[in-house]
């Protein structure tokens, strides 16, 4: 089994989203110098020798400006995506292109995560997300409690929704899925083990940045249940020890770049 990291780009924000306390204001500060950071926008493509061609998140649409509400743009601004991000032009770098993707893995529906899937409207591929994603994110578009992170684009009933059940999967030999608290309801984080000296750990958003991983630091504003990001922590943690993985975080560029720049596997 063979993977390889696909970039779909650069979003710039404030760090406070990631990082709990960054940039508040305290008594002997109380106008602190916010400070925007850069967040890559990850996917993953996996060469897999019985079900094919697999992708794990999709990135954005390549129509984002027209599709994103004008709010989160002005807070997530996307300040690099070029033709060379556009998921399909991803696919077709690794000499593959949509019609060659066999399933489709969701870690969660959020409009930089599952925009992609925009590419593959009316091609009936499989698309799996946890049951607690989908119910969360169809309920988000319907009631409009969460609109803005979830868009009606990539939450679209047209498209070939596939349920993970429970807190653990083996979707395909050596791909497993874990459910992750903490950011989204129904998280999917990813281990894939290529051979027996290379196994992969993909956190999405569970974990921002690798500092969290390592300093045990919260995600900030975007955390929505914080005693169970700890326990995906843990879990996580667990996992990698255990299996002795490489981590891929949700959004780190250095993370990325150590680990982008050859086939795995």
């Amino acid at each position: 089994m063979k993977m390889r990291l696909l970039d779909f780009g650069t979003l710039t924000a404030d760090e406070g989203w990631v990082i709990e306390g960054s940039g508040v204001a305290t008594r002997s500060e109380p106008k602190p110098i916010s400070n925007r950071r850069n967040y890559q926008m990850i996917g993953a493509l996996i060469e897999h020798p019985k079900n094919g061609l697999i992708l794990y998140e999709t990135g954005p649409a390549p129509n984002y400006r027209e599709l994103w509400p004008e709010p989160v743009q002005e807070v997530f601004d996307i300040t690099r995506y070029e033709e060379e991000n556009r998921l399909d032009n991803q696919l077709k770098k690794a000499g593959y292109s949509v019609n060659d993707v066999s399933a489709i893995i969701i870690g969660h529906m959020h409009l930089d995560h599952a925009g992609g899937l925009e590419f593959f409207r009316g091609l009936d591929v499989p698309v799996y997300a946890h049951e607690d994603e989908i119910k969360n994110a169809f309920y988000a578009i319907a009631t409009k409690q969460d609109f803005g992170a979830y868009i009606p684009h990539c939450i679209d009933s047209a498209f070939n929704w596939q349920a993970v059940y429970g807190d653990e999967c083996e979707l395909f030999d050596g791909i497993t899925l874990y459910k992750t608290l903490g950011h989204t309801p129904g998280l999917l984080s990813m281990k894939a083990k290529l051979n027996d000296q290379d196994t992969f750990l993909f956190t999405s958003d569970t974990v921002f940045f690798k500092e969290s991983w390592v300093d045990q630091k919260p995600p900030g504003w975007l955390v929505r249940d914080m005693p169970g990001w700890f326990k995906s922590l843990a879990k996580l943690k667990n996992i990698a020890d255990r299996e002795h993985a490489k981590v891929i975080f949700g959004h780190d560029p250095e993370v990325f770049a150590q680990y982008a720049s050859k086939v795995h596997g």
